[in-house]
């Protein structure tokens, strides 16, 4: 029979083991997972932030916006469950609700994107609420107007992403033709 010393020996031999096993699997697992998970974002995507909005129609509104990295979308059969991440902000369809409840004849948003926006004015007549840096949900879309050819006018909206209100609804200029300006005129 063997002594208690032995029996001893034998549960912490085995207890070490068991740990030495567990840890060369986490090290195994880890391994394979910083292989197959791609890594986590953390700089926005670069280029211009709207793809339907150029730079210089911006510029021309008094529009500056500045990227920001995109919320995680939820697939709709999670939300289903009544599961949603935690986040300080609104989402974007929390956004395009908000932009459909407080403007009239909104017929299709056709882009929607979370941006750090400046709204300056050069002429001196404030149309709403001053906007400097702040972090807002930029949806792009159409809504019916009157004038218009066709019945409608793209519009640009600023949502703001921690209240979920509207700030400023903004008709998009069409864009310069090309080669104006270029002074090419000669006699």
């Amino acid at each position: 029979m063997p002594s208690l010393y032995h029996q001893m020996v034998r549960i912490w031999a085995r207890g070490g083991g068991v740990l030495l096993v567990a840890g060369a699997a986490g090290l195994l697992t880890w391994s394979l997972l910083s292989v197959l998970v791609p890594a986590p974002v953390t700089q926005p995507r670069p280029g211009p932030v709207l793809e339907s909005v150029t730079p210089a129609q911006l510029a021309a509104m008094n529009v500056r916006l500045d990227p920001a990295l995109q919320p995680v979308q939820v697939p709709d059969w999670v939300t289903g469950f009544g599961v949603r991440l935690p986040t300080g902000i609104k989402l974007a369809g929390d956004a395009e609700t908000a932009v459909r409840r407080s403007s009239g004849g909104v017929r299709s948003v056709t882009e929607r994107v979370l941006a750090y926006a400046t709204v300056s004015n050069r002429n001196g007549r404030p149309r709403g609420p001053t906007i400097a840096r702040r972090m807002v949900w930029a949806l792009v879309g159409s809504r019916a107007a009157a004038g218009s050819v066709g019945g409608l006018v793209q519009v640009l909206w600023l949502v703001d992403a921690r209240s979920g209100h509207q700030l400023v609804e903004l008709t998009v200029l069409a864009p310069a033709p090309s080669g104006a300006g270029s002074g090419g005129g000669g006699p």
